[in-house]
């Protein structure tokens, strides 16, 4: 378990992402990119959920290699483990998959002109 307070914790992960200012559409704490702010908030929710899924997956994995290797698993196992180089690779792979597969409409599946006026991440101007 982390001992980073929840606002440390946002600050690491915030550092070196001070470009985001000058996206389009940008507003301290609420950026927008689509014309109808809906949207923002429906892909921030598919982002969300495709996250939830990749940890459950992650743990199903860990789960798994347990179970085959120690004949036993426990929340403590899980939580401490640290897998091999090769089972790493494995696990990095299955995410590449799960990720391109998932969001790959988002990475050039909307035409330009599309409805949602959105094309390679920034908004249109029309």
């Amino acid at each position: 378990m982390s001992t980073q307070t929840p606002e440390e914790r946002a600050k690491k992960l915030s550092e070196g992402l001070d470009y985001v200012k000058d996206l389009p559409g940008f507003e301290r704490g609420h950026p927008h990119y689509f014309k109808d702010p809906i949207i923002d908030h429906l892909i921030e929710i598919v982002l969300q959920l495709g996250a939830e899924i990749w940890i459950t997956r992650d743990r199903q994995m860990v789960t798994e290699y347990l179970l085959a290797t120690e004949g036993k698993v426990t929340p403590e196992m899980i939580e401490a483990f640290k897998p091999s180089p090769e089972l790493r690779e494995k696990m990095r792979e299955e995410r590449r998959i799960f990720t391109q597969r998932l969001y790959q409409s988002l990475n050039g599946g909307i035409g330009p002109g599309g409805e949602a006026a959105f094309s390679s991440g920034l908004l249109r101007s029309r």
